[in-house]
């Protein structure tokens, strides 16, 4: 009878561990279907997510730029409006923009509402003149810039003509004390020697003109104090006197030059 008991009572845990084991290979095999199922339905929502419109870059905004337009330096960057906001990587693309020779620094920013900033630093532009390479951009490290990708800077900056190398030198390294903004006033430069303390004439945007020597630029930054004391005149010629930092207003030297003929040709009638 105790043979048969203990028989019995082993069979009873034969059962149970096979039972237990049954059971744990289902809870084992349940929590994979369930491990499986949450991970194929967050790939299934990343997929939805990822090829809907609403993953997309919302809008991409440039700040800080005064020579290249918006678009140029979107097209630096290579990112587009179709691109995920996600995947935007910012050194990657700030990487991009800082290597275009105008471009100084910038800095790429992700912000709330799938917006992509971007800030930029461009290198400062004096001038512009005509060399053997075309048309070239004067910077402020005395950097000379084909424009030919980028035309339309040439509307911000003066332009040289008619100066020899060691003249130009001497205008950029005088220009680069003048504000950007002032410097944006100016149209056109031109040796001017009648004129042997002030050979030098600006021609501005708002129809004036400057006459000052090389180091007489960067009193450039007070044109519109000076301005302002002529409020009366709409077109005048300016003097800068370098040495002094004076400026004053006075006829314009061709003026002068016909007075001087009509004084002349009266003299002459009054001998005859």
């Amino acid at each position: 009878m105790l043979e048969k008991e203990e028989i019995l009572k082993k069979n009873v845990l034969l059962d149970l561990r096979k039972k237990r084991k049954q059971q744990s290979r289902f809870d084992r095999a349940k929590n994979r279907s369930f491990l499986f199922s949450m991970i194929l339905g967050f790939a299934v929502i990343v997929l939805v997510y990822f090829l809907s419109s609403s993953s997309d870059i919302y809008r991409i905004v440039v700040n800080g730029n005064r020579y290249l337009k918006d678009d140029d330096i979107i097209a630096m960057s290579g990112l587009t409006v179709k691109d995920k906001f996600l995947l935007v990587l910012p050194k990657l693309y700030e990487k991009k923009i800082s290597a275009d020779p105008l471009i100084e620094s910038a800095k790429v920013i992700k912000k709330d509402g799938r917006l992509v900033d971007i800030e930029v630093k461009e290198k400062k532009m004096l001038a512009y003149l005509q060399d053997s390479q075309g048309y070239v951009v004067l910077l402020e490290d005395n950097e000379r810039l084909n424009i030919e990708a980028y035309p339309y800077v040439i509307d911000h900056v003066p332009y040289l003509d008619g100066f020899d190398e060691e003249e130009v030198e001497l205008i950029v390294k005088n220009l680069r004390d003048c504000d950007q903004g002032t410097i944006n006033e100016i149209s056109e430069m031109h040796p001017y020697p009648e004129l042997k303390f002030q050979n030098v004439q600006l021609v501005m945007r708002d129809g004036n003109y400057i006459f000052t020597s090389v180091y007489g630029l960067p009193i450039l930054n007070h044109y519109h104090d000076i301005k302002s004391s002529y409020v009366k005149d709409t077109q005048i010629c300016y003097y800068f006197e370098d040495i002094s930092g004076n400026a004053y207003s006075s006829a314009c030297p061709w003026e002068r030059e016909e007075a001087a003929e009509e004084i002349t040709e009266i003299d002459d009638e009054e001998e005859e």
